[in-house]
């Protein structure tokens, strides 16, 4: 397992409509196995969002600005890439190293 931190940076972007907010940012990692998919809705201005316990697979991620609407409605394009989380080739086990014996 790892831990995955997304760092994100914010640009002005025009043409949308007066009064448009945002309301939401969705940072999302797809897996191949759908059953290692998250998603973590944060405030606008989050520059870190962190994903514990990702399991080793190839993943897609995708961050997004949505607005206050029920249901909210995507802002602009999702920055979107690619990452592999492996597993390790080898792992460290604590195994017994020593024992003292005594009598009472």
């Amino acid at each position: 397992m790892a831990t995955l931190n997304l760092s994100v940076t914010y640009a002005p972007v025009s043409g949308f409509a007066p009064n448009t907010v945002v309301g939401s940012i969705v940072a999302a990692l797809t897996g191949t196995n759908p059953a290692n998919n998250q998603s973590q809705s944060v405030s606008p201005g989050t520059t870190s969002v962190v994903f514990a316990n990702v399991q080793p697979d190839s993943y897609g991620y995708s961050v997004q600005a949505f607005d206050s609407a029920t249901p909210p409605n995507p802002l602009g394009s999702a920055v979107t890439g690619t990452f592999a989380v492996t597993a390790p080739q080898t792992i460290t086990l604590s195994l017994p190293a020593s024992v003292t014996a005594s009598q009472s």
